[in-house]
């Protein structure tokens, strides 16, 4: 194999070094985040005092010929340009290659800040001429990819863990909305709200990938020590290369679910100003609702958290579990879903009603998924959290 690119046996990975120039750089991220706001709206600028003072010397730095650390780009492609990138020898080659890549398929590794700092010199001052280096990390597979994202970006600050795996998983969002029709995924910054079943903004399917890995539905990012945690797990997790594919065929059952939930309504005569669930959409347009599903399937699948992964029968498990959300949704109406039950359970609780509500969906998931054949209402399951 050629220099330029070096082979990660461990992920069936290519990693190659090459430079390109500031400006042909920052077009081609330009084009990939347009619909999101642009290079500015991926990360949002650093507002202490040090960070803003950092910011200001790096763009400097750069208006004055400084020559930053390499930018990691990654993307998943097919096995042409996989194999194309095993014979390039020169940096002309690497940037032709680079140029090949669809670039809706890039994304940055690590190097957000100097891309900001890249455009600010950019639009300040005539740095055409600059080049910058690129490390292009190319991957078969989202799962190949995304852990190694997760791996160069542990520790990282101050880019909070939501926010990195938005951007990471915006192929995995791709690959959700080209691979499950009946998921509509809104953008970070879309204004639109949902209005039907199998819709959630990618913020949502975020936190239930945090969920989905940490294999427990109380996840709170806002403590550091949690965060460091969810992303090992997470990473940890996307180490086997079924874990993806696994968390995107969750993500088709709770669609699946929440589509035949969606048609649904509470007796008229049991619903008040005050009742929570009025009609099935409501159910999962609920976080706590959605992040329990997700918890409840990943225990099922991998095991209880604390314990190692178990990989060995997952795919097996997966079966079972399609088969259990399958005799439930055959079973569903109206009153199979027991509205008054749910609506009185939900609101018995006032204090800490978040923590509350996460671990009641959790529950009640659990339970459906064990007894799916059994059951004759989702009664049983919304009694499940004493």
């Amino acid at each position: 194999m050629a220099d330029i690119f070096l082979s990660d046996a461990r992920v069936n990975c290519l990693s190659g070094m090459g430079q390109i120039g500031a400006a042909e750089y920052l077009s081609m991220v330009e084009a990939v985040y347009r619909e999101s706001g642009g290079i500015e709206g991926q990360r949002a600028p650093l507002k202490t005092k040090t960070g803003i003072n950092i910011r200001k010397r790096m763009v400097e730095d750069i208006k004055n010929g400084a020559l930053l650390p390499p930018i990691v780009l990654g993307a998943v492609v097919g096995d042409e340009i996989f194999e194309a990138a095993s014979k390039v020898e020169s940096n002309e080659a690497f940037v032709h290659l680079l140029r090949s890549i669809d670039k809706s398929r890039l994304s940055i590794i690590d190097g957000m800040q100097r891309t900001t700092a890249l455009d600010a010199a950019m639009r300040d001052s005539n740095i055409d001429g600059t080049n910058i280096r690129v490390d292009l990390w190319l991957a078969k597979s989202l799962d190949s990819l995304v852990y190694r994202m997760l791996v160069l970006n542990t520790g990282q600050v101050p880019w909070d863990i939501k926010r990195q795996l938005e951007t990471i998983y915006k192929q995995v969002l791709l690959e959700i909305e080209k691979g499950a029709t009946e998921i509509t995924v809104f953008e970070i910054d879309s204004k639109e709200r949902r209005s039907g079943a199998g819709q959630y903004r990618s913020a949502r399917i975020v936190e239930l990938f945090l969920a989905f890995t940490s294999r427990k539905p109380h996840i709170e990012l806002k403590e550091k020590v949690a965060e460091d945690f969810a992303r090992m797990d997470a990473t940890e997790a996307t180490a086997n290369q079924d874990t993806l594919p696994v968390f995107i065929e969750t993500m088709k059952l709770l669609a699946r679910f929440d589509q035949v939930l969606s048609k649904t309504t509470c007796s008229e005569d049991l619903v008040t100003d005050s009742t929570r669930f009025k009609e099935g959409r409501d159910i999962f347009t609920s976080a706590p609702a959605s992040i329990g599903f997700a918890a409840a399937a990943a225990q099922y699948l991998l095991g209880k958290p604390g314990y190692a992964f178990t990989f060995s029968e997952m795919r097996l498990k997966l079966e079972r579990l399609t088969s259990a959300v399958q005799i439930v949704i055959d079973k569903v109406s109206s009153e199979f879903v027991d509205y008054a039950t749910l609506n009185e359970k939900i609101s018995a609780r006032s204090g800490r009603i978040g923590e509350y509500e996460r671990e009641f969906f959790f529950r009640a998931f659990e339970l459906m998924f064990n007894d799916a054949a059994q059951l004759q209402s989702l009664t049983p399951c919304w009694s499940a959290y004493k």
